[in-house]
């Protein structure tokens, strides 16, 4: 049996470094196959190809957001964050490719952020009924404060993701 909290404690040591000073050819390999093991962890039916083309691990982080420009998608909840975006829970999401301004509310802190974010998936697919409704954004530019932000919250979540598959 594997330990996972081993795992979890392996990756963000090699996410932290790959973010440093980088990762030897043989450390990049095994942060990969734990992403992708972490990865289906949270998300059961995803594959590993779409592992892969992540460029980090997707961990569950249950946020209130809101898109000021769009009245039906004020009041939402964002279920994930990676370091390259999110996805908001919607039964409606405008089109991919349209860019918004999120307003993300982190309670811990009670800051709201913004962030430019662009719609780069929908939740549809031949189990639409089975998956979460939703959009996928992914974060478009912003400054140096929000990103650092941004890096903390996803820090955060990836802790709070360890001690939840740790257990009591």
């Amino acid at each position: 049996m594997t330990d996972v909290s081993a795992q979890f404690r392996e990756y963000i040591r090699l996410d932290r470094k790959q973010r440093g000073p980088g990762l030897s050819p043989k450390e990049l390999e095994r942060w990969m196959l734990l992403k992708r093991s972490l990865g289906q962890r949270f998300a059961p039916r995803l594959s590993d190809e779409q592992a892969d083309r992540r460029a980090s691990l997707r961990v569950p982080a249950r946020l209130r957001v809101d898109f000021p420009s769009v009245e039906s998608l004020r009041g939402q909840v964002m279920t994930n964050i990676s370091r390259g975006g999110l996805f908001v829970a919607v039964t409606d999401p405008p089109a991919i490719g349209t860019r918004l301004t999120l307003h993300l509310h982190v309670e811990s802190t009670g800051e709201r952020l913004e962030i430019p974010v662009e719609v780069v998936s929908h939740n549809v697919g031949p189990h639409y009924e089975a998956e979460p409704l939703g959009m996928g954004l992914r974060f478009l530019d912003m400054d140096a404060t929000v990103k650092q932000q941004l890096e903390a919250l996803y820090d955060e979540s990836l802790r709070r993701a360890l001690r939840e598959q740790s257990g009591p």
